[in-house]
């Protein structure tokens, strides 16, 4: 019941369906999840740990309230790091991943269309994490795993209040094209500028 409820807590963070500063009661969750408050209690602990809630009180937790600059440093980590597993992606990735990184693809520039941000983000998580994951490094997968429950709501919060629908979408066919040709410094460089958005919108937010 722990790990349900973790799973889920993380991807609605990921997909910022949890926003910035958020407040979490365990009672409020085991009653929605129909659990006791023991598994809740446990799921929040844990992304506690992983710097992904902060416990407020004895009994609720909520979504860290960032600075805008501590928002974009996050999103400067995430390139660099996102970059670098491109490039070595560049060399591993195998045709299913190509035609995965390809439906997701599909997937993001239908939910642009019809402007739903949580399953927009939830395909582009899938999209980037096939990335990532395909590097054959399983501490980078780990940190870049906390990268994206860490900054999610502040994507989704981005895309929703602080620009235009039409600037949802990046180069992601530019990244599969420089993957599928094993062009790992293309595919590093569009990586990094896709998650450096973060960056640049942050840094210009008072």
């Amino acid at each position: 019941m722990s790990a349900f409820v973790y799973a889920d807590l993380r991807q609605k963070l990921i997909t910022g369906e949890l926003k910035p500063a958020e407040r979490l009661s365990i009672r409020k969750l085991a009653e929605e999840y129909a659990f006791s408050a023991m598994p809740v209690r446990e799921a929040l602990r844990q992304l506690a740990s992983e710097n992904a809630l902060v416990g407020a009180a004895r009994k609720a937790y909520r979504v860290p309230d960032l600075t805008p600059t501590q928002a974009a440093d996050l999103f400067y980590i995430r390139a660099v790091l996102e970059g670098a597993a491109a490039e070595t992606a560049a060399t591993r990735l195998k045709q299913a991943d190509f035609d995965f990184l390809s439906r997701m693809t599909e997937k993001m520039e239908q939910t642009w269309v019809e402007r739903d941000p949580v399953a927009f983000l939830l395909a582009n998580h899938r999209f980037h994490s096939r990335i990532y994951g395909g590097a054959g490094n399983n501490a980078l997968k780990a940190i870049m795993d906390g990268l994206y429950v860490q900054t999610g709501p502040w994507l989704a919060h981005g895309i929703v209040n602080l620009v235009n629908p039409d600037n949802w979408m990046s180069d992601h066919n530019g990244i599969i094209n420089a993957l599928r040709t094993r062009d790992a410094a293309t595919a590093r460089r569009l990586m990094e500028e896709d998650a450096r958005w973060g960056v640049d919108l942050f840094r210009g937010v008072d």
